[in-house]
């Protein structure tokens, strides 16, 4: 995974930007972007677990977040911030659940924001809402970076 996420912030500059990482997991790709200077980082997973990890994470690069232990899907249908650049890493076949969360993506993206999808090459999903801006591979695991159709 070290491999993709350095990847993914060669091509992506969160300085300065909002970063919200939805099924954030141990959050190190939250981490990575406030080592890079994302200026305001939201980290959302339903596990408690999960966001146990992230904030001992975040305590040993003396990053601060914001964690919402919460579904993502229902954390999306009344959040109301919106944010520079989103990060999806959900179970990596669940069509439906990427589906729902690729529905309401757009409430929380800015006309100017990039969303990437981290998904497994075997599936596809419904991305008719959105520009793909770009694709790449890395083994099994497909990056997509979309922007909302305008």
């Amino acid at each position: 995974m070290s491999s993709v996420r350095s990847a993914l912030f060669n091509m992506v500059d969160v300085e300065g930007k909002s970063f919200l990482e939805l099924f954030c997991g141990s959050c190190v790709v939250s981490c990575e972007a406030l080592s890079r200077g994302a200026d305001r980082v939201v980290c959302v997973d339903k596990s408690k677990r999960a966001l146990k990890i992230c904030k001992g994470n975040l305590e040993t690069i003396g990053g601060s977040a914001k964690l919402i232990c919460k579904d993502v899907v229902d954390y999306l249908k009344t959040a109301t911030e919106k944010f520079d650049i989103i990060f999806l890493d959900p179970p990596y076949e669940d069509v439906e659940v990427i589906e729902k969360t690729l529905h309401l993506l757009p409430k929380v993206m800015k006309e100017e924001s990039l969303a990437i999808l981290e998904k497994s090459k075997r599936i596809d999903v419904d991305l008719s809402g959105f520009e793909i801006v770009k694709k790449k591979d890395y083994g099994e695991t497909e990056l997509v970076f979309l922007k909302v159709k305008e």
